[in-house]
């Protein structure tokens, strides 16, 4: 059995297990459990996959994968395990749902057929409704419904518009189906669906709220992954079998990808609550990325598809050091509290690295990833490129003040919580430590192949 096959196996037998478990084992077993995909990308998945599922209507199961894939397959399989960590209960569920998301999301990022592509993109819906309808904050219940009409909102004419490709042409496989034209009302619907999943500006009404009161692991997969499925939503369906449509509507989608970055990054600096901060900022990078799709430009496109994986690895960091004060300080209003430095040195100076990393610190992994996109769109607009550059310099500003308010004013008086992190902390940040240096210094290993496969796709 091919490798990519047993990647999209390990999570759905993790998941029958869950349910089997003691609750004492079940977490040890988890985190073991999610470490196996990551193991199978590194031998190696090249071998594509193949069966005819629904011959009567040509629907097959076809994975495969390509340099890009593999990046948003690598980003998932890194950051379940961190989500897992962050995770403080025993609940059987809770586990299944995190394993059957990530089948769902493997299965997204290599499908070479649309409907198993639709399939996917659907399903994954499902887990994180419960994930911030269970274990969420007291108004998860309103965050979640949210979430879920917005999803179905903006797919709900997804299933007709696969439909149409399918009874135009008599297939779903996605090789045979690019270079046909196709109307614009089809390519409206696809993109529709996928900007309001990653969010673009101005279908971001859901993410504040479902951030906010989902629970650390929920807001992670929400934030690193759940946003990359509508960005690789852009990069394969939208240039791969709507090209014509995405450099036609390139100046608009550009439009509203500005306003994204411009408005998230407006909308975090006016927080006094640093998660909500935190979720603001991420719209803003996001949109960000979606910046670099948008410009039409090959080297800004690579700097997306990078950026896509920095933005995970960043925003999983600082998900989870914002959890752990959290934990020491009852809540996530910085107003009560100063200058935590004093009681919380090793907390303070790993928060400070992510933060650098999340305003593109030379030498840090988001630096790279928006030089690309900058210099992408330097060559279409040296106007927009200058106004785009203001604004990340307006998130050092929303960042460093959070920094400045919550650990370096003068100190507040010490409480009994204030306990700084431990050595299992600091080990569970080493890796992401790692991964940001490495590509911030390193990038080679990650840009080499995404140029290779963006080359093929025609201006």
């Amino acid at each position: 059995m091919p490798a990519l096959m047993w990647l999209f196996l390990t999570p759905l037998i993790a998941f029958g297990a869950a349910f089997l478990l003691p609750r004492k084992a079940l977490h040890s077993f988890s985190l073991l459990m999610s470490l196996v995909p990551l193991l199978i990308l590194i031998y190696g998945v090249s071998a594509p996959v193949n069966y005819s599922w629904f011959p009567a209507l040509s629907i097959h199961f076809h994975l495969s994968v390509d340099s890009i894939s593999l990046i948003f397959l690598y980003l998932t399989a890194i950051v379940i395990p961190f989500a897992l960590l962050s995770y403080k209960g025993e609940s059987h569920l809770f586990y299944a749902l995190v394993f059957i998301l990530e089948a769902l999301l493997f299965g997204f990022f290599s499908a070479r057929d649309l409907f198993l592509f639709t399939f996917f993109w659907e399903g994954m819906l499902l887990p994180l409704y419960f994930m911030i309808n269970i274990w969420g904050g007291p108004n998860r219940k309103m965050a979640a419904m949210k979430f879920l009409i917005y999803m179905i909102a903006g797919s709900a004419l997804l299933v007709a518009a696969v439909l149409s490709l399918y009874f135009n042409e008599g297939t779903f496989d996605l090789d045979r189906l690019a270079g046909v034209p196709y109307t614009a009302w089809v390519a409206f619907i696809f993109f529709l669906a996928f900007a309001v999943k990653t969010p673009l500006f101005p279908f971001h009404g859901w993410l504040p709220d479902a951030y906010f009161e989902a629970s650390t692991a929920g807001t992670i997969l929400l934030s690193a992954i759940l946003s990359k499925a509508g960005i690789y939503g852009f990069v394969r369906i939208g240039t791969e079998l709507f090209p014509a449509q995405m450099a036609a509507w390139s100046p608009t989608l550009l439009a509203f990808a500005i306003t994204g970055v411009f408005w998230g990054a407006f909308s975090a600096w006016m927080q006094r609550d640093y998660k909500r901060l935190i979720a603001y900022s991420s719209f803003s990078h996001v949109n960000f990325i979606l910046v670099g799709l948008f410009v039409w430009n090959q080297t800004a496109e690579v700097g997306s598809i990078l950026q896509a994986f920095n933005h995970g690895v960043t925003i999983t960091a600082l998900f989870l050091v914002a959890d752990w004060l959290e934990i020491r300080l009852g809540t996530t209003t910085m107003n009560p509290f100063s200058g935590l430095a004093k009681y919380l040195p090793k907390l303070c100076w790993i928060t400070l690295f992510f933060v650098l990393s999340s305003v593109a610190l030379p030498g840090m992994n988001n630096f790279v990833g928006e030089l690309l996109i900058l210099f992408g769109l330097y060559v279409k607009s040296p106007w927009l490129a200058a106004f785009l550059g203001t604004i990340v310099i307006f998130s050092v500003v929303y960042m460093l003040r959070w920094m400045q308010k919550v650990y370096f004013e003068n100190p507040c008086p010490p409480q009994s919580s204030f306990v700084d992190i431990k050595a299992k902390e600091i080990l569970i940040a080493l890796p992401l430590v790692f991964l940001i240096l490495w590509v911030g210094l390193y990038p080679s290993p990650l840009l080499s192949p995404i140029d290779q496969v963006t080359k093929a796709i025609t201006r």
